[in-house]
């Protein structure tokens, strides 16, 4: 009897120790955005999505809630979007990969077909794209999410409040950096 009551003890005090560990130590996920809805339009947070990288690595949109987000949505055989993936990795590291990410989603391999994982290593490849992730989507994902694309490459530029505040068409480095320097929290007075 004696021994039941001193092992009730010690796993009380365990569980207890546990569960004060925890509110002291243990992370929060009060840092991870939630929002009762999402739309991919204009002054709106965007949707969550997941889909594998180049390397097999699984990306989510929001994994980058922080940071001014490129997303750029392309296409194997366009040739505007060979030129944005030429530069994607040198605007990153131009901005900071601590506040810039630039995400392509590829929809359409060189054949027209929604791109396979050999298809977004070799875009990685020929274009250096070594710090950034390329994403296969198709278009029944593009159509399903509601991204409107008039356009190759169509850019996205969320800030780091995870709000979509502008897109673009077509490409100019021109024109994607001065979105990104317009979206970075030292350019503006709240980061939005």
């Amino acid at each position: 009897m004696l021994l039941k009551r001193i092992l009730r003890i010690v796993v009380v005090a365990l569980v207890a120790w546990a569960v004060f560990s925890c509110v002291l130590g243990c992370k929060s996920k009060v840092d991870e955005p939630t929002w009762d809805e999402c739309s991919n339009e204009l002054g709106q947070h965007p949707c969550d999505f997941k889909m594998m990288d180049q390397n097999g690595k699984q990306v989510n949109l929001y994994d980058y809630y922080g940071k001014v987000i490129i997303l750029d949505f392309s296409a194997m055989w366009c040739g505007p979007c060979m030129m944005a993936a030429m530069d994607a990795d040198e605007v990153v590291k131009k901005y900071g990969e601590d506040n810039v990410v630039y995400i392509t989603v590829l929809i359409e391999n060189s054949s027209g077909d929604a791109p396979i994982q050999k298809n977004l290593e070799d875009w990685a490849e020929a274009f250096g794209i070594e710090i950034n992730p390329v994403l296969a989507g198709s278009r029944e994902w593009l159509s399903e999410s509601n991204y409107h694309l008039e356009a190759w490459p169509t850019f996205y530029f969320i800030n780091s409040k995870m709000i979509i505040k502008e897109y673009q068409r077509g490409y100019s480095k021109f024109n994607v950096e001065g979105a990104v320097q317009r979206l970075l929290p030292q350019n503006t007075d709240t980061g939005e």
